[in-house]
């Protein structure tokens, strides 16, 4: 007897993947980075604000001395791991935008579950 394929989200789950689970989890891909890149310019806005820091604290302020707890949070989600003592607001900002812009799609899901960000729909393939 042939077992009965999966469907997610109105998608049959196929091995391999088809075009239609691609285009799906690269919808779902492009909302969670528009979302993770929101969260983090809020954290960062928010330091920004409450600290009343100019522009040039990017680059000339250490990680490890003023990143709050939501900045960390974030921030670990994103990369795996946490920075110490030589790395500046700015270099951790471009890593996570690095992060972002080239995560597949399980890293994505997986960061999306950790932030337990919003979305309307989630990946599909990955279950």
């Amino acid at each position: 007897m042939k077992k009965e394929a999966k469907v997610e989200y109105g998608i049959t789950i196929t091995k391999p993947w088809s075009k239609e689970m691609y285009d799906h989890n690269e919808m779902v891909a492009n909302a969670v980075c528009i979302l993770l890149e929101q969260r983090w310019e809020n954290a960062l806005n928010a330091f920004e604000e409450e600290e009343e820091l100019g522009e040039e604290f990017m680059s000339d302020t250490d990680w490890s001395g003023v990143a709050t707890a939501e900045m960390k949070k974030i921030q670990r989600a994103i990369t795996g791991y946490g920075f110490g003592f030589g790395y500046s607001v700015a270099d951790v900002h471009h890593i996570i935008e690095g992060e972002i812009e080239n995560a597949p799609y399980y890293r994505l899901k997986d960061i999306a579950e950790e932030l337990e960000l919003d979305l309307k729909v989630g990946f599909v393939g990955f279950n």
